[in-house]
């Protein structure tokens, strides 16, 4: 009935029968379908007609919130597959976008990133979330040069990694803005490193 277009018989038609009746995303586009007519002494009839099957279903888009940290050179880059979370069609999905995939020290907080999914019939969806991005300094002395003075006093000088800067230090509590520490006798001490973003590292 969704196909004939006024079929007719000299008598009378007994049935009407389609090559296809069913579809799937497999056939979305242009299918070809046979149209047979059978009148009441079994004579048949048939026509070609041209069904059209279109994918209106846009994706269902899902993702999750994600706290990003940056490197040690205060970059990270994320992907689709990050911030995805579990993205569905009705057929397939064809490809996932980011509005936003790189990240500095430029953007230290809170970022609204927007996901895009796209089926294969270009139908889409987005959403967006939330991407923080964050620094982890990462405290350490390396090539820690001390000079003794008397045999009282010495010099420091800090080495950092990681981490977005300017950065704060203190040893044992007593805070220092450069990269050196004099003043302090031998023995253990406890070198503490905050970033920029508060990210703090002993």
């Amino acid at each position: 009935g969704d196909v004939d277009n006024g079929s007719s018989d000299n008598c009378s038609i007994a049935g009407l029968s389609l090559s296809q009746s069913s579809f799937t995303c497999a056939n979305v586009g242009a299918n070809t379908v046979t149209l047979s007519v059978t009148d009441g002494s079994g004579n048949i009839g048939t026509c070609t007609s041209t069904v059209t099957v279109i994918d209106s279903v846009t994706p269902t888009a899902s993702c999750q919130n994600l706290t990003v940290y940056l490197d040690g050179a205060g970059n990270a880059t994320i992907t689709s597959g990050d911030v995805d979370n579990g993205s569905s069609d009705n057929c397939s999905i064809a490809s996932y976008a980011l509005s936003q995939s790189s990240f500095t020290c430029a953007d230290i907080g809170a970022n609204t990133v927007t996901l895009t999914v796209t089926d294969e019939d270009g139908d889409f969806n987005s959403i967006s979330k939330t991407i923080n991005i964050d620094s982890t300094p990462s405290a350490s002395i390396l090539g820690t040069d001390v000079k003794c003075n008397g045999g009282t006093d010495g010099e420091i000088t800090p080495a950092t990694t990681g981490g977005t800067g300017p950065y704060e230090y203190s040893l044992n509590g007593t805070n220092f803005q450069s990269g050196a520490f004099s003043g302090q006798a031998a023995g253990t001490y406890t070198l503490t490193v905050r970033d920029d973003s508060g990210c703090m590292e002993t």
